[in-house]
């Protein structure tokens, strides 16, 4: 049974020394039956409101067993 779902979204903060600094935005307590579409759309208006353009959306899940 799904416990917990967490959406990440990563982007590129800025370039050190010729290097790519990736930093990340976790959001909790996200609905559990979410869509791979609603987490897409829902990328797209955190990135209208924080002007960051997120390169990885990743959703992590956690379980019970």
């Amino acid at each position: 049974m799904l416990k917990e779902l967490v959406v990440q979204l990563t982007y590129v903060s800025e370039i050190k020394d010729g290097k790519e600094v990736m930093k990340s935005r976790r959001f909790n307590q996200v609905r559990l039956d979410i869509t791979d579409v609603e987490i897409n759309v829902f990328k797209d208006l955190i990135a209208k409101l924080t002007n960051e353009n997120y390169i990885a959306v990743d959703k992590i899940e956690t379980k019970m067993i």
